[in-house]
C-alpha cells in the first residue's frame, strides 16, 4: 500500500487509525488501517476529509456510515490524483468493513 499500513508496519504512533465497526476502546488493531500523520497531511488527505466530513475529530473519534462514505465517494472525483488514489486504496477496506458493520471509526491522533 502506498498510503495506509497495517498495525504491525507502523513506526511510531503519529497515526489516523481506521478501524472496522463502532470504536471498542482499543488501539492499533490487527484490521485496521493506519496512515501516518505526515502521509496524512502530504497527500491531501487531511484537507479532504476536513472538508467533506465535518464531525471529523483530529483528536477524538468520528463514525463513518454507509451513506456518509457514498458522498466521500462522489467528492472524492473533484480532488486531485493523489486524494482519489489514495480514497481508492481504502475503498476495499471500507467496502470489505460494511459486509459486516454499519459504520467504520476514524481515530484522531
Amino acid at each position: 500500500m502506498k498510503y495506509f499500513c497495517k498495525s504491525d508496519e507502523r513506526k511510531g504512533t503519529c497515526y489516523y487509525e481506521f478501524q472496522k465497526g463502532g470504536f471498542n476502546e482499543k488501539f492499533w488493531l490487527e484490521d485496521s488501517l493506519l496512515i501516518h500523520d505526515d502521509v496524512w497531511y502530504d497527500s491531501g488527505l487531511e484537507d479532504f476529509f476536513f472538508a467533506e466530513v465535518e464531525e471529523l475529530e483530529a483528536y477524538g473519534t468520528t463514525e463513518i456510515n454507509r451513506s456518509m462514505w457514498e458522498n466521500i465517494l462522489k467528492r472524492a472525483d473533484d480532488y486531485d490524483e493523489i486524494t482519489r488514489e489514495a480514497i481508492g486504496e481504502l475503498s476495499e477496506w471500507v467496502e470489505e468493513n460494511f459486509k459486516e458493520n454499519e459504520v467504520f471509526t476514524i481515530l484522531g491522533l
